[in-house]
Parts: C-alpha cells; sequence; structure tokens
C-alpha cells in the first residue's frame, strides 16, 4: 500500500518531469524495489511471507500501464542456489545491486531490460552480485584520521625544553610592574589640598615693642589664665582668628571629601585599570603569539609552562598587595588639637608679656626714686668709706652724687627689665611660629592632617584598585592555563576516538590492508591484493610528518579560526574540523589509484580476474525457481547470467588474465567495460520470472509438493 501510495503521488505530483502520459520503457520514472526475505519454508511466518511477496507482486502486475512506476520486483532470499547467505550477506547483496543498478547499469547492453523487464504480467525478477571495490570513504577517513593522528600525537608527547629564555621575554613583555602600586600618593593629594585647602598665610613676626593686648586682641579671645579660675566646665569653641582658621581649614576639608577627593580616587582607578587591561592585553597577546604566530606541536607544551610562570609572578603580586593593602590603617580624621594648643600657649605667652609702656613708666620712676634718695644714700657711703677730699671716689659719691644715683638707676633698670623683656618677646616670637607652624601641620602635616588624612586614603584606595586588577589578571592567567589543560585533554580524547576509528576501519599494528576491504563482507572484495596495505601506507613517508604536522596546525590557526577562538572553543574537541584540515595532506590517500603505473593495474587486474573466478563458483541466484522453469510459460529472461562489469582501462587485462587462468569451469565471462574506476561487479540477473515457477511462493499441495520433491531427491 505504501509503495503503490508514493507510485500515485510520483505521477501526479511530478508527471511533467517524468513523462505520465508515456508507459514502460519510455517513461523516465522507474521505481525499483528490492525486497528481501528469509526462506518462506524455514521461517515460522513463512506462509504470511509467501503471501505478502505474491501480493505485492500481482498488485504491480495488474497496475494499468500508465499508472504504473514500477516494472519489476526484485526479490531475493536468504537461500541461494549454491550457499546459504546470512543476513549480513544478504544486505550486502542488496547493497551491490543497488550501487550497480545507480552507477554500473550502462555498462550492459541489456540494462534497460533489467530494469524494465519484457513482460509487464510477470514483475518478479532476482538477482546475486558481488563486488571488488577500493573503498573510498574509508580510504578518506582513513587518510584524514592518520594524519590527524600524527598531528595530536606530536602536540601529546611534545617533549618539555627548556623555556629560560623564554621566561626571560614572558616577564620582558608581560610588564606585572605596571600594576605596582607606586607611593606618589603625598604629592598627588598635596597638589589637591593646594588647589582647594585654605592656604595658611604666615602673619609677619610681632614686633618686639607689640604690646600683649595688641597680641590677645589680634590672636583672642583670650579667656585668661585658666589655671587660675576656679573648677568650671570646658569653654565652648573658641571664637574669633583661629576658629576662622579653622572654619576655613574644614570647610576645605568638606569640599574635598564630598567631591573632589573623589575625583581624584575615580582617577586613580581609570588609571590602575588602563595599566591592567594593557599587562592584559600583554598576556593574551603573548600566549596568541606562542601558540599561533608559528604554531607547532612544542608550542602548546611551551605556552602551558609560561602561563603557568606568569601565573605564580602574578599570585606573588597579589599576596604582596594584600599584605601592603591590610598594612594601611584606616585614617583618622583631622585633628585641630594641636594648633588648639599652640594657640593657647601663644595667647599666655602674650598674656605674660610686659608692657613696653608701662615698663618704661615703672623704670622712670625706679630712676626717679634713685636719683631722689640715691644722692644721700652715697655721700653717706663716702663717709662710711672713709673717702677723703679730692679723691676720686670723693667726686663720684659726693661732687656727682646724682648723676651718680642717676647711673646707677638706669643700670639696674635695664638690668632688671630688660632681660625679663627680651625672654617674654623671645617665648611671645617662638610660640607665635608655634601656633602658625601648627596650624600648617593639620593641613600638611605628617600625622593627623588634611594631608596624612586624604594621603592614607588615596593609598588605600589605590592599594584596593591594584588588588582587584591583579585578580582580574589572575582570574584571566587562570582560565587560560584551565584552556590549556583542556586543550591538552581534548588532543588526547580526540587521540583516543581515532585511534578507535582506525581500529574499525580495520588497520591492526598500522596496517591498512584492512582498509581496503575482506574481513567479514564475503560480497564485497578489496580491489587490490594484500600488498596494497604496504603501498597504502607508503603514500605518507614518515620522512614528511613534521612538514604535515607544521601545515595541518597552520591551517588550523588561520582557516579554521583557532587562533581567534581558542578561548572560547576548545581547540581539538571539534574532530570534523581537525580532518578537514588534514585533507589536502591526506590527498596521497584518498585520491590513490593502483593503476597508475603498470605494475599496479597489472595486479589489479589479477586481482579482479580472481574475484570473478571466486564468485563464479559460489554465487548463485537467491530465489528458487530453477526446478520449476517449466511452470513459466513465457520463460525466464536473462539479463546477466554472471557477466563482469570491471574499470574501463582494465578490461582487457582482466580478460587475459580470466583467459590464462580459466573462469572457473566457464569457457567465457563477458567482461563489460564499467564507468567507475575503483569498483568491479560479477552480476547474476534473471527477470520476466512467473509466480508460479517460484516455489518458495507456491501456497497449499504445492509448497507441499515442493517439500516432497526434495524428500526424494
Amino acid at each position: 500500500a505504501d509503495l503503490a501510495a508514493i507510485e500515485r503521488r510520483l505521477l501526479r505530483e511530478l508527471g511533467p518531469l517524468f513523462a505520465a502520459h508515456r508507459t514502460h520503457a519510455a517513461r523516465n520514472l522507474v521505481l525499483l524495489p528490492l525486497v528481501a526475505m528469509p526462506h518462506p519454508a524455514a521461517a515460522k511466518d513463512g506462509a504470511d511471507i509467501a503471501a505478502k511477496a505474491r501480493e505485492l507482486a500481482r498488485s504491480i502486475a495488474k497496475t494499468p500501464s500508465r499508472e504504473r512506476a514500477i516494472p519489476q520486483l526484485f526479490l531475493v532470499e536468504d537461500v541461494s542456489e549454491l550457499t546459504v547467505l546470512s543476513e549480513p550477506e544478504l544486505a550486502q547483496q542488496v547493497r551491490n545491486f543497488a550501487s550497480f543498478v545507480l552507477y554500473g547499469l550502462p555498462a550492459l547492453e541489456s540494462g534497460e531490460a533489467l530494469l524494465y523487464g519484457r513482460e509487464p504480467h510477470e514483475p518478479l525478477a532476482t538477482f546475486a552480485c558481488a563486488t571488488a571495490e577500493i573503498p573510498r570513504s574509508k580510504l578518506r577517513r582513513y587518510g584524514t584520521a592518520r594524519v590527524a593522528l600524527e598531528v595530536l600525537d606530536a602536540v601529546v608527547d611534545a617533549p618539555r625544553q627548556d623555556a629560560e629564555l623564554a621566561r626571560i621575554d614572558v616577564l620582558e613583555e608581560v610588564e606585572l610592574a605596571g600594576l605596582d602600586a607606586i607611593d606618589s600618593s603625598e604629592g598627588d593629594v598635596r597638589a589637591l589640598l593646594e588647589r582647594y585647602a585654605p592656604t595658611v598665610e604666615r602673619d609677619d613676626e610681632p614686633r618686639w615693642w607689640t604690646r600683649g593686648e595688641t597680641l590677645r586682641e589680634r590672636y583672642g579671645p583670650d579667656h585668661g589664665d585658666a589655671s587660675r579660675d576656679p573648677a568650671q566646665p570646658p569653654p565652648d569653641v573658641p571664637m574669633g582668628w583661629a576658629l576662622e582658621r579653622m572654619q576655613e581649614i574644614e570647610k576645605g576639608w568638606r569640599l574635598l571629601q564630598r567631591r573632589r577627593f573623589d575625583d581624584l580616587v575615580a582617577r586613580e582607578r581609570r588609571a590602575v585599570e588602563e595599566a591592567r587591561d594593557r599587562v592584559l592585553g600583554q598576556v593574551k597577546s603573548f600566549v596568541d603569539r606562542t601558540l599561533w604566530q608559528r604554531p607547532d606541536p612544542e608550542a602548546f607544551r611551551r605556552a602551558s609552562e609560561l602561563v603557568a610562570l606568569v601565573a605564580r609572578h602574578v599570585d606573588d603580586r597579589l599576596a604582596e598587595a594584600v599584605r601592603e593593602r591590610d598594612a594601611i590603617a584606616p585614617p583618622p580624621a583631622p585633628s585641630f588639637d594641636a594648633f588648639r594648643d599652640a594657640h593657647a600657649e601663644f595667647l599666655d605667652a602674650a598674656r605674660r608679656k610686659p608692657d613696653l609702656g608701662r615698663l618704661l613708666v615703672f623704670g622712670a620712676l625706679a630712676v626717679a626714686g634713685f636719683v631722689s634718695f640715691g644722692p644721700e644714700l652715697l655721700v653717706a657711703l663716702a663717709d662710711v668709706l672713709g673717702v677723703g677730699q679730692g679723691d676720686a671716689l670723693d667726686a663720684v659719691l659726693r661732687d656727682q652724687a646724682p648723676w651718680t644715683a642717676f647711673g646707677l638707676g638706669t643700670v639696674f633698670v635695664i638690668g632688671t627689665l630688660a632681660p625679663r623683656f627680651r625672654k617674654a618677646v623671645r617665648a611671645v616670637r617662638e610660640r607665635f611660629h608655634a601656633m602658625f607652624a601648627a596650624l600648617e601641620q593639620t593641613v600638611v602635616g605628617a600625622n593627623g592632617s588634611l594631608l596624612d588624612y586624604f594621603r592614607s586614603r588615596l593609598r588605600l584606595a589605590r592599594q584596593v584598585a591594584r588588588v582587584e586588577a591583579l585578580l582580574a589578571l589572575q582570574a584571566t592567567v587562570r582560565r587560560d592555563a584551565e584552556r590549556l589543560a583542556l586543550l591538552d585533554r581534548a588532543a588526547r580524547r580526540a587521540r583516543a576516538d581515532l585511534k578507535d576509528e582506525l581500529r574499525r576501519l580495520g588497520v591492526v599494528d598500522d596496517d591498512p590492508s584492512g582498509v581496503l576491504g575482506a574481513g567479514d563482507e564475503s560480497l564485497v572484495e578489496p580491489l587490490v591484493g594484500p600488498e596494497g596495505g604496504d603501498r597504502l601506507r607508503a603514500l605518507l613517508p614518515s620522512s614528511e610528518r613534521r612538514t604535515r604536522v607544521l601545515d595541518v596546525l597552520g591551517t588550523l590557526a588561520t582557516e579554521s579560526g583557532f587562533a581567534q577562538r581558542w578561548r572560547e572553543e576548545v581547540p581539538f574537541t571539534d574532530v570534523a574540523a581537525l580532518r578537514r584540515a588534514t585533507t589536502e595532506h591526506a590527498a596521497p590517500v584518498i585520491e590513490w589509484d593502483p593503476t597508475a603505473t603498470p605494475e599496479g593495474a597489472d595486479a589489479v587486474a589479477r586481482q579482479i580476474a580472481t574475484f570473478v573466478r571466486r564468485q563464479a563458483r559460489s554465487l548463485g541466484v537467491a530465489l528458487g525457481y530453477r526446478a520449476h522453469e517449466a511452470r513459466d510459460t513465457t520463460g525466464v529472461s536473462t539479463f546477466a547470467r554472471g557477466d563482469a562489469v570491471v574499470p574501463r582501462a582494465l578490461v582487457e587485462p582482466v580478460r587475459r588474465a580470466l583467459a590464462e587462468d580459466g573462469a572457473a569451469g566457464r569457457a567465457v565471462v563477458t567482461v563489460h567495460a564499467g564507468p567507475e574506476p575503483d569498483r568491479a561487479y560479477y552480476l547474476v540477473a534473471h527477470g520476466d520470472i512467473a509466480e508460479a515457477a517460484v516455489a518458495s511462493l507456491a501456497v497449499g499441495d504445492d509448497l507441499r509438493f515442493e517439500i516432497e520433491e526434495g524428500e526424494d531427491a
């Protein structure tokens, strides 16, 4: 039913192509069923099998010619004239005959009759077919697998190399030092403070005559000496000059804290990220060039070692960066304590400084006291000393006593007040400079200043960015290392798969003879003799193996895109791509022509003659009609009684070989020139067989008659 439905649909939908109005051999469309069945008499459901075969043959016979595209039904069973066929042999029969119909049919003069038959009402036909061939598909698989195995063996078994020079190259090219934190944080923060923080401008040093009250008013307010006050709570934040300076500094700090410093940190992070991207590019570029610039089998091993080297250096630098990051303590907020203390000490010094005007007044009073009371004392002193008239001391103590008292008073006042005043001035100046130094240290001091605060934060931000960059670099290097490890495993897996395939193709101990045929396929024989394996192996000389390996790796790098995609798609996982890359070097095997030399052509001709003789002795039709041909009133048509179809160039050599050694008891085996250069056929084909002549399709008494007749025999 399915076959008839296919027939009707093809004629209906594709009728214009197949000339549906024509019939039989005049039509371009042929549906040729090839049916294989077990011998009905030996099968449990033999009656059903025979009934189905009869039904199919009768439905074909009764189909009107204009509606018919199935001219014949080729039927074979597993019992032939000379032997019992196994299921694989039965499948080989069908495969061989289908190949002949598709490719070798023009070689037969009776080819059209074989397709269409001569008796439309008797569509039963049968055949027996064996081939000797060069299995091109197997040769392609063998050739590409062998070259691919050479590549994989070279990659997997590549020796370890002394990579000392390469190690130096990679460390010079991959500038990991670009990620090292260069501590320029102080200079950067100073530049930022110079731009945004208030500038500490020192006042002129106080003159020696400047009054203490003036200094306290200028740099105050002065709340007095707290040590003389009774216990009281701490005073409020000082007002005046000191508060203004602290507020200016605090305003600058907040501006930097909110905006400007974040911009600096962002710029530093960008710089570290750019360095990271640059180093990542260097690592990737170095690995890519090591693998694919001049690809060779050792490149994969070399790249793995160099990536491992870079990974170790990255790990060391990462550990160092983490230690440096953790060593940076969180910076304290800037403090004005030192400035407050220095300011208070300055005010204390200003408070303790004597007032120059008052000092002069009291000094003048002291001198006046000396002048008022001193002369009498000097005269009394002269009397006590017994100074006589005319002595030197007499003029000083008696005659010039007022001036002497004035001089002594002046010396006393100067000697007493000047050192104290000078000490107070020096203390004020020292405290003055200490106060401004403390103010400057609040901004740019080593500890507890704006500079220290932002410098520590910037160093911490840089170290954090460096750690993140090294982590990203570590992840990239580890991914490359993992990819290279996967590449090695993929190469080993592909090598194992290709070795398994070679074993399935019949290669044993590097002997490819099994690829050419024989083995379990008794109806598919090799076209070349036992020497074919050696000839096939010699097509890929070992002296050129290195060249083949390098060329295939180069093809994989460029044409297959491994150089661009090896991080996304692990090389050697796509065995098909590897085999495509080997096609050019496997061409001597794929395109091997064993008849290219006279000696080879003669050997192939003798091999074909041997094949023909063997099949002529053992191959017969596999349909039981021979003993019942008398029941076919119209006669059985013979399309091929045991003909050989051989490559055109070997027709005469095969005929000579058959003539020399005989044709298995037959006087002559007809040899036809076939269109295929790689395949020879031995064919037996009969058609126009009446259903009644086929004993295996008999029913009832006919079947019993066949069995009894067999017993009598």
